[in-house]
């Protein structure tokens, strides 16, 4: 089963690492469509070691599955060079950002079409995916990708607002963290390893309202951060992030 990807950027790369960290797709099945020569150039690479077509008609002919990773303004264009006929007996996966079913079709057609939405995480098989009705075959592949799941396509730009902008404000929050440690004396190095861990310890631990009460005991230290957090409105800062990344792609 050979595999298309469609722009090599941050997107790309993390599937096509992807697909060879889970060692269910072999980098000879890899095909790669980009007009970067940098971004070419990377896809050839040792770490990758991948095909590239930079002739988007020639590029479909010769996979099974398309792949798209591109912003939709990007593949509107692109589009505009693709011989509908080429689709004809391709699955193609979309997996940008609030470009609807309807929206995709008048583009390129009534093409057998699905669309996934993945973390940058997956790209070591840690990451979230999500993706809407798709042959068996494939969903086993993308099953090893991390937490993976179909869903209404509906329910896509809700993955992408909570799990694939999620690792973002992760890793904002993150550093913050580190760069409060960093006021306060530590090296920045020092800092952010203190923070990753702790936000991976809380991770492990997991059940976090009871981790926060364990911790936060009454009159301790932790207890007047956590009041200050919510004197602050933490909680519906996040959720407020989380809805207006949602409210951008729809």
């Amino acid at each position: 089963m050979k595999f298309g990807i469609i722009g090599f950027g941050n997107l790309g790369k993390a599937l096509a690492s992807a697909f060879i960290h889970c060692e269910s797709v072999t980098p000879d099945e890899i095909y790669i469509c980009d007009n970067s020569p940098e971004a070419i150039a990377t896809a050839e690479s040792q770490s990758y070691h991948a095909y590239s077509i930079s002739q988007i008609n020639e590029f479909i002919k010769a996979v099974d599955i398309v792949c798209i990773t591109v912003k939709g303004y990007v593949f509107e264009e692109l589009a505009k060079e693709i011989d509908k006929s080429v689709l004809d007996d391709k699955l193609v996966i979309s997996m940008m950002a609030g470009e609807t079913f309807e929206k995709i079709y008048s583009l390129i057609g009534n093409v057998q079409l699905a669309r996934a939405m993945p973390s940058l995480a997956i790209a070591t098989n840690e990451g979230v995916i999500a993706y809407t009705k798709i042959p068996k075959d494939v969903a086993d592949i993308f099953n090893k990708f991390g937490f993976a799941f179909e869903t209404e396509p509906e329910i896509i730009e809700k993955v992408m607002a909570f799990a694939a902008c999620g690792l973002g404000y992760a890793a904002y929050l993150i550093d913050a963290f580190a760069a409060a440690g960093e006021a306060m004396g530590f090296s920045l190095d020092t800092a952010s390893h203190i923070a990753a861990l702790s936000f991976k310890n809380a991770g492990d631990i997991g059940n976090f309202r009871e981790t926060v009460k364990a911790v936060a005991t009454p009159g301790g230290a932790t207890e007047q951060g956590v009041q200050y957090m919510d004197k602050c409105g933490v909680y519906n800062i996040v959720a407020g992030a989380i809805q207006k990344a949602y409210e951008r792609m729809t």
